[in-house]
C-alpha cells in the first residue's frame, strides 16, 4: 500500500544533486539577479526581492511567508540561465491528504492502509502509520541550506530530459528551471490551517497536531519572488507529477495573474482532473480558490479544466495518463474498507479519464492527451530521466504509434502535436 503515495519524481538522489544555500550566501559572479539577465553581481539597487543565484546549477532559496505542513519554512529551487525571458516550473508530487486518518495517522484513526481502524495499526507506511502525504510531519523537509528534501529530489530531477540543457532536442533547454516542493498535502492548491488530535498509542497521552495546507500561499509567495526577479517573463511551461500535475493545473490562474502577458502551457503526468465524490471535502478542507470567473467550478474539477482551457485558446493543456492509474483511482475513487483499500476501482477511474478526455480535451486545438493502457502511475520518472549509467529507457509509444518524448516536444513548441492515444 505504500504506493499510494510514492508520488514525487523518483527521490533516488543517487548523483546530480549541487545542493545550494540562502540567497545571501551565493557568489555574485555569473549570477542572475533582478530582470534578467545575467550580470557581475546582485542588484543592491534593484528590488530586494530578486533572488540572485549561481547561473546554470540548482541553488535553494528560502521563501519568506511559505510554510510546509509542520509550519516550517519552505521556498524554491532554481537553475537560472543567461536568457531572461523563458521559465519551466516544475511541481512536485508527493500525495495528499484530508482528514486526521491521512494527514495525522492516530491511535483512534490510521490511514486507508489500515483500513481507518481505530485499533493497532501493523503497516508503518504512508496510510497506515504515516500519512498519505509527502513531508507534511517532517519538522523541516526543507532547510535553508539547501539540504534534506531538496538534495534528494535535484538528484533524480537533474537526470530528467526535460532539464537536460545539452540536449539540442529540448525545446525547453535554454529556460529558467523553478522546482516547486511539495509539503502541504493539498495538490498546491490550499489556504487553511487545521489542527488535529493524536495519539501515536494506547498509552500515549492526546497531543495537537497542527497542519497548514498552504499550498496556494506558497505559490503566490514564490511567484512574487519570481516577478521581482524575472519581470518580463515571455513563456512559462507548468509541468506536474502527480500532485504537482493537479498543482500545475489549479496554479494557472495565480501564474497568469503574475504574468498576465506571458505565454502559459501546461503539462501534467498523471494529475487527471477527473469526477470525484470528495471534491466537496478536498474544496472545504483546503479552502480551495477556483479561477477568477469561474462560476461552475463548484460542480467539481472537470470544471475547472473545462474553464482554464476554454478561457484562453493560446495555452496548450497536455495530460500525460496511464488508463487504469492504480494510485489516482484510489485517491479520487476509493472507499472505506479492506476491500476498497486493496482493490482501486480501475475500470472506474478508465471510465471517468476516457470521459474527461472525450469532452474536455477532445474537439479543442489546444488541449491533448497521451493515454496508454496500464495500472502504472507517473511517465516522467520511467521514461524521461536518465539512469544512472547515463542512458534513457526504451521510449514509450502509444498505440497510435506517437512516442511519448515527440508527444511532449510537440506540446512545449506546439508543431507536430498530435494525440497519443
Amino acid at each position: 500500500m505504500a504506493v499510494l503515495v510514492t508520488l514525487a519524481l523518483g527521490a533516488c538522489g543517487d548523483d546530480g544533486a549541487t545542493g545550494g544555500g540562502d540567497a545571501s550566501a551565493i557568489d555574485a559572479a555569473d549570477a542572475v539577479t533582478v530582470d534578467g539577465p545575467a550580470t557581475d553581481g546582485p542588484a543592491t539597487d534593484a528590488n530586494p526581492d530578486a533572488i540572485t543565484a549561481p547561473l546554470d546549477q540548482w541553488s535553494w532559496i528560502p521563501i519568506d511567508g511559505s510554510q510546509c505542513g509542520s509550519g516550517a519554512r519552505a521556498g524554491i529551487g532554481i537553475n537560472p540561465t543567461a536568457n531572461a525571458d523563458e521559465l519551466v516550473l516544475f511541481f512536485q508530487g508527493g500525495g495528499a491528504c484530508w482528514n486526521r486518518g491521512t494527514c495525522a495517522p492516530s491511535f483512534e484513526e490510521f490511514g486507508p492502509a489500515c483500513f481507518y481502524n481505530p485499533n493497532a495499526c501493523l503497516v508503518d507506511a504512508p496510510g497506515g502509520t504515516q500519512p498519505t502525504a509527502a513531508y507534511v510531519t517532517h519538522p523541516d523537509p526543507y532547510p535553508a541550506d539547501g539540504s534534506g528534501a531538496f538534495t534528494t529530489e535535484i538528484g533524480t530531477l537533474s537526470r530528467a530530459t526535460l532539464f537536460d540543457r545539452t540536449d539540442a532536442t529540448n525545446p525547453m533547454r535554454a529556460a529558467t528551471y523553478v522546482y516547486v516542493p511539495y509539503c502541504t498535502g493539498d495538490l498546491h492548491a490550499g489556504d487553511a490551517v487545521a489542527t488535529y488530535t493524536v495519539r501515536s498509542g494506547l498509552f500515549d497521552p492526546p497531543r495537537q497536531q497542527t497542519m497548514h495546507f498552504a499550498g496556494a500561499r506558497n505559490v503566490t509567495a514564490m511567484l512574487g519572488r519570481l516577478v521581482a526577479t524575472y519581470p518580463r517573463l515571455r513563456r512559462i511551461w507548468i509541468v506536474g507529477i502527480s500532485g504537482g500535475g493537479y498543482g500545475a493545473q489549479l496554479s494557472v490562474d495565480r501564474v497568469a495573474h503574475a504574468y498576465p502577458t506571458a505565454e502559459l502551457h501546461v503539462l501534467s503526468d498523471s494529475g487527471h482532473l477527473i469526477d470525484t465524490d470528495r471534491y466537496t471535502t478536498w474544496a472545504s478542507t483546503w479552502n480551495l480558490t477556483p479561477p477568477t470567473g469561474c462560476t461552475d467550478c463548484a460542480q467539481g474539477f472537470p470544471a475547472w479544466l473545462r474553464f482554464l482551457i476554454g478561457q484562453s485558446p493560446n495555452r496548450r493543456f497536455g495530460l500525460l495518463a496511464y488508463d487504469r492509474d492504480r494510485v489516482i483511482a484510489w485517491f479520487f475513487l476509493g472507499g472505506v474498507g479492506p476491500d476498497a483499500a486493496l482493490n482501486p476501482p480501475l475500470d472506474a477511474f478508465r471510465t471517468r479519464l476516457l470521459a474527461l478526455r472525450d469532452a474536455e480535451y477532445r474537439g479543442h486545438a489546444n488541449a491533448r492527451t497521451f493515454v496508454v493502457a496500464g495500472d502504472r502511475h507517473v511517465f516522467l520518472g520511467d521514461y524521461e530521466v536518465r539512469r544512472a549509467d547515463g542512458t534513457l529507457p526504451a521510449p514509450l509509444i502509444a498505440p497510435n504509434g506517437v512516442a511519448l518524448h515527440d508527444f511532449i516536444r510537440g506540446w512545449a513548441t506546439g508543431v507536430d502535436w498530435n494525440e497519443g492515444q
